[in-house]
């Protein structure tokens, strides 16, 4: 009996320890990336407003996404994204099931190596610390190449760089591309050609490699990623009506603004955000390019509509603030749409604008008993000036401001001479530091003035405006960088050691083809006088019309230019723009009136402040 319980015991034991053994050897489970990220990922504090334990269910809608990106006869993966759709936490998922469940060399692309030196210091290396599944992964040893852009681990490595290192794109063979907002990649890396070709080129040498491109769109026709979404299966997201549960997408014309719903295409009625953001969970992707095969390139779009951390209320708050300005509704479509914007090329009648001219009013001179015209419109509240430099002139244009950004052309002057010659710069400061008069009497002065740098007079230039900083004179060079904002912050970095302020042209043109649209007194609109003595005569009105915005196209890669329509002179819209530019310098309460009083007791107290911190610093 005792020896009969021995063996079972021992029969036991031997039953446990081959169960060790099968654990053991058990192969590991099968995971795509969705089910990895739900099993091991944590979110840190540091990098979300949800942290813990990922969860796809709380982004339904990216599950499949990251079943596409695991799934190996699935060549390439493309997401066209509006904003706030977690689409950076969808490549950080697959940057952490490439390190732990399948190794491999991976490379993680964005516009810039600084961007993607931050990026790695921040989100990669909170993922990494925050996850313990990977914490372990990355080698650390003296032999490793770890450094800020590169993490090495058992099995590979991740290499995150820019589209501006045109050596760290052609000398890796990699399996595994992670593309990022693709079309705010230039053109070229240095001479090497198109920086999204070169590193798809290192993939090639893998039969299982994987490419996933992401961005938000800009320009339609020439936006990178609008044209691989093209190219591939085109999936939308589809989830069920509430009501009748007829399966559609979301879109933005659906949305009823007063009670903040979204109207069911098929039976008409409306439901709440949250009955519709409900049924996220029940919806699915749909091909609507039946001809592309979807393992060849399987592409997504989603706008914000579906976004959980954002709420409809704010996205109608955003349209609205965007309404009439060009600049803000073509980020508020690219952004919280995730749709490309389409330039329409416009061409304004000089004489349209010019028959907008009228009368800014009379006043009876008491002294002789003659009528006068009114210098400055009651309603005016700043005075900015713009001035270009010409080889044998100068030109100046003063403008009025007033709430809501309402202009009005004051004086458009000419001063003829040689820029060289300081009668022409003592013939500027007569029209700058004027004093202006209102119809009762009141004096207001130029409140900032943006003199151009470019052209052959820039030393002149800089001479000029280095003594007059102080009374916000200031020296302005022209780019036309794409999506640079019309005024950044300014550098001393240049020969006549001013603050010299970058503008970005385009954007103060789109600007203020914008506000030439508004037909009605009020915010945007853009008055003139009937005076031609001012010098708003029929060449003023011609030079403002004289440019239209063009794109073209090099490489496949969309470009806006603004051209010059025949031998127009274009000066009064650059003038115009620098006027604008003031403004955005000075930065003023609009509500406010800027007198010459109250110019120059700022002043004071500006020059005051700066000769007590030179004293502090002499002690």
């Amino acid at each position: 009996m005792k020896v009969k319980r021995e063996l079972e015991e021992d029969l036991k034991r031997t039953v446990k320890l081959f169960k060790k053994i099968a654990l053991v050897l058990k192969p590991p489970p099968k995971l795509t990336i969705d089910t990895w990220a739900d099993m091991y990922r944590v979110l840190s504090t540091k990098s979300s407003a949800i942290p813990g334990k990922w969860k796809t269910d709380r982004v339904p809608f990216q599950r499949e996404v990251m079943r596409a990106i695991s799934d190996k006869n699935t060549e390439k993966v493309v997401m066209m994204y509006g904003a706030q759709l977690s689409k950076t936490e969808i490549l950080m998922n697959t940057v952490g099931y490439f390190m732990d469940y399948e190794p491999s060399p991976i490379m993680f692309l964005m516009p810039t190596k600084d961007m993607a030196a931050d990026f790695s210091t921040t989100r990669l290396n909170d993922m990494i610390q925050s996850t313990p599944q990977l914490r372990s992964k990355v080698i650390e040893s003296s032999d490793a190449r770890d450094t800020k852009r590169q993490k090495e681990f058992s099995g590979g490595y991740i290499v995150l760089t820019g589209t501006n290192s045109a050596s760290e794109l052609a000398s890796r063979s990699i399996r595994v591309l992670l593309a990022d907002e693709i079309d705010r990649f230039p053109r070229s890396a240095k001479k090497e050609g198109d920086p999204l070709n070169l590193a798809i080129e290192r993939v090639k040498t893998w039969p299982n490699s994987k490419i996933v491109l992401t961005s938000t769109p800009t320009i339609k026709g020439g936006s990178r990623i609008e044209l691989e979404y093209e190219n591939s299966s085109k999936d939308e997201y589809y989830i069920p009506c509430p009501k009748c549960g007829e399966m559609q997408t979301l879109k933005w014309g659906n949305i009823i603004f007063e009670d903040v719903t979204h109207k069911c295409e098929k039976c008409m009625e409306t439901s709440s955000e949250y009955e519709w953001k409900r049924n996220l969970i029940k919806g699915e992707w749909r091909s609507t390019n039946p001809d592309v095969d979807p393992h060849v390139s399987r592409g997504f779009h989603v706008s914000e509509l579906y976004s959980p951390f954002t709420k409809w209320a704010s996205i109608i708050r955003k349209f609205r603030a965007a309404k009439g300005d060009e600049q803000l509704m073509k980020v508020f479509v690219n952004t919280a749409l995730g749709e490309c914007w389409e330039e329409k090329v416009e061409r304004f009648n000089f004489e349209e604008i010019q028959a907008r001219a009228e009368d800014y009013g009379e006043y009876l001179n008491h002294e002789d008993g003659t009528y006068e015209e009114v210098e400055i419109p009651d309603r005016v509240n700043v005075l900015t000036a713009g001035v270009d430099v010409q080889d044998n002139r100068l030109e100046v244009e003063i403008v009025g401001w007033a709430k809501g950004e309402e202009s009005w052309g004051i004086y458009y002057k000419v001063i003829m001479g040689n820029p060289a010659l300081p009668y022409v710069w003592n013939e500027l400061d007569q029209v700058l530091m004027k004093d202006y008069s209102y119809q009762n009497g009141e004096k207001i002065r130029v409140a900032c003035a943006c003199v151009d740098t470019g052209g052959h007079h820039t030393d002149d230039v800089y001479r000029y405006v280095k003594a007059r900083e102080q009374l916000n004179i200031f020296g302005i060079k022209g780019s036309g960088e794409a999506g640079r904002p019309l005024i950044s912050r300014p550098s001393k970095n240049n020969k006549g050691g001013i603050s010299l302020f970058v503008l970005g042209v385009n954007t103060g043109k789109d600007t203020i083809m914008s506000n030439l649209k508004v037909t009605e007194p009020g915010a945007k609109y853009m008055h003139y006088p009937n005076n031609p003595k001012r010098g708003y005569d029929e060449v003023y009105f011609k030079g403002l019309t004289s440019e239209i915005k063009v794109v073209t196209f090099s490489k496949g890669q969309a470009k806006i230019e603004w051209k010059t329509i025949g031998d127009k002179r274009n000066e009064p819209l650059d003038i115009r723009n620098y006027a604008q530019a003031a403004l955005r310098i000075a930065n003023p309460d609009l509500d406010i009136r800027y007198s010459t009083d109250l110019l120059n007791g700022l002043r004071t107290q500006r020059i005051s402040r700066r000769r007590k911190i030179l004293s502090k610093g002499i002690k």
